[in-house]
């Protein structure tokens, strides 16, 4: 027999956020004979629950949406950051190179000057220039060290943080399929004869992605999530 519609509650409590209470099952399980037949099929099984359950359109998709865009801007942080240790690491590598070649000049000249005097002189200039410009090259190179090292320490902490998100995204996942086992089985033990397809049929993350449209569309096409004609 028909029963009076069941109003759609508007918006989900601390508690349901955690979980469904019976209040909460009883009405987002008021389902149409429509709903009903399209129940063995386990996407549309998910779709139907999705379109009942107003979490599905604001605060699922919002906290995933989130997520999401705190895991791009740590990635575009992390990609940025790589790009600058590989020139600070390519920087630390001229400076060293610059200052050993300096050396190795010098070691040349002085070696050459023992045997032949008139290229002291030539030792002699480049001893001064290496003396000049080791303290340069090695404060340039104390200096790329240290940000190098602070980059690479960000680095690391951008890898924890994105990990950190991309479980959380797992989580908000698995507490979508949660709630759907848990109506899957409120509607069984309301609607004995009803059989809820198995499995979500994609994954929380999809739907979660198109809720908004998904949840205000009721099966068979029609705007308004199914208030007319609930069955019992």
């Amino acid at each position: 027999p028909a029963e009076v519609a069941v109003a759609r509650p508007a918006a989900a409590t601390a508690e349901q956020r955690v979980g469904a209470s019976s209040a909460w099952l009883s009405a987002t399980t008021a389902l149409t004979q429509a709903d009903l037949s399209c129940l063995g099929d386990p996407g549309e099984a998910y779709r139907i629950f999705l379109s009942h359950d107003p979490r599905a359109a604001e605060i699922w998709p919002a906290d995933l949406e989130a997520m999401q865009a705190e895991r791009r801007e740590r990635m575009e942080e992390a990609r940025r950051l790589g790009e600058e240790l590989e020139g600070t690491k390519a920087g630390v590598q001229k400076v060293q190179t610059a200052l050993a070649s300096l050396k190795q000049k010098l070691q040349e000249a002085e070696a050459e000057a023992a045997i032949d005097p008139s290229a002291a002189q030539r030792a002699a200039m480049l001893q001064k220039l290496l003396a000049q410009e080791e303290p340069k090259l090695v404060q340039l190179f104390d200096e790329k060290r240290q940000r190098y090292e602070l980059d690479f320490a960000r680095l690391k902490e951008l890898k924890r943080d994105i990990s950190h998100l991309e479980h959380g995204r797992k989580k908000l996942e698995a507490t979508v399929q949660t709630e759907f086992a848990l109506w899957s089985k409120a509607v069984s033990e309301r609607y004995p004869g009803a059989q809820v397809g198995a499995g979500a049929g994609g994954g929380a993350r999809a739907v979660a992605v198109a809720a908004p449209s998904v949840a205000t569309t009721a099966p068979g096409g029609e705007e308004g999530g199914g208030a007319h004609g609930e069955v019992d």
